[in-house]
């Protein structure tokens, strides 16, 4: 059952809602079990290309604040910092080729880290939501909605690399205002960080729905709508239609 937790910042008013954008991660699938299987088998692919590599996907975490400290631009780059990550433990393993085998271990990573599960329900509330409205995905992540198969049903995907800053910063709902040409009100933003996503969004002046995974809120304003299951979404952009 959906909560509604209205009457804050903002007096919503009978509107057109053209575009619903997402966060991924979490949102419409879990991340968790993803990043996971995607480090065991770049791990897994590194030790049959690199037999004298000596580091792993753990240990090569270690080089993560070494390699920030000299490059503090790949904080918003974490496709080009993992890569740069195992470039390192390549070059300082010796390994012959080291430029050649950080590439094709990427691809490998990121081949498995949009092998996602979606959540129970989800591919169908997308398809049912993009008969009506123009979808799109705003993520901090690398998830690839091509590689995903959902670009079919978004009309745009935006990440924090391509905009060069990750929410809570406002570029990357500012970029989807931008691309779509609508105003703040008839955008609705769904996700399931309190402050990376609710505040964010609300902070530029979207609806927002926030999808409670039963985690202690963290945020320092409420969503027009609070969801429990991806199911409920299609009733909750409903209900903020009546509004």
């Amino acid at each position: 059952m959906i909560g509604r937790t209205l009457g804050r910042r903002k007096s919503l008013k009978p509107a057109m809602i053209d575009v619903i954008g997402f966060d991924l991660d979490d949102t419409l699938w879990a991340v968790a079990p993803v990043i996971i299987r995607a480090e065991q088998k770049l791990n897994t692919w590194l030790t049959q290309a690199a037999p004298t590599l000596q580091y792993d996907v753990v240990s090569m975490r270690e080089l993560r604040h070494e390699i920030l400290a000299s490059q503090p631009a790949l904080a918003q780059k974490i496709t080009e910092l993992r890569r740069q990550i195992i470039l390192a433990a390549l070059q300082r393993s010796n390994i012959e080729n080291a430029l050649t085998l950080a590439d094709s271990a990427m691809e490998v990573f990121l081949a498995a880290r949009n092998e996602i599960e979606f959540f129970d329900g989800a591919l169908d509330v997308l398809g049912n939501l993009a008969i009506d409205h123009r979808l799109g995905a705003l993520s901090n992540g690398n998830a690839d909605i091509h590689r995903i198969g959902l670009s079919h049903l978004f009309e745009f995907a935006f990440s924090a690399e391509d905009v060069g800053k990750p929410k809570p910063d406002p570029a990357l709902f500012i970029k989807a205002l931008e691309h779509t040409g609508v105003d703040p009100h008839r955008m609705v933003y769904v996700g399931d960080d309190p402050a990376l996503d609710v505040d964010a969004a609300n902070r530029v002046g979207l609806k927002t729905v926030w999808l409670d995974h039963g985690r202690k809120p963290t945020g320092f304003s409420e969503p027009d709508i609070t969801i429990y299951n991806i199911k409920e979404l299609p009733e909750a952009i409903a209900y903020l239609k009546d509004r």
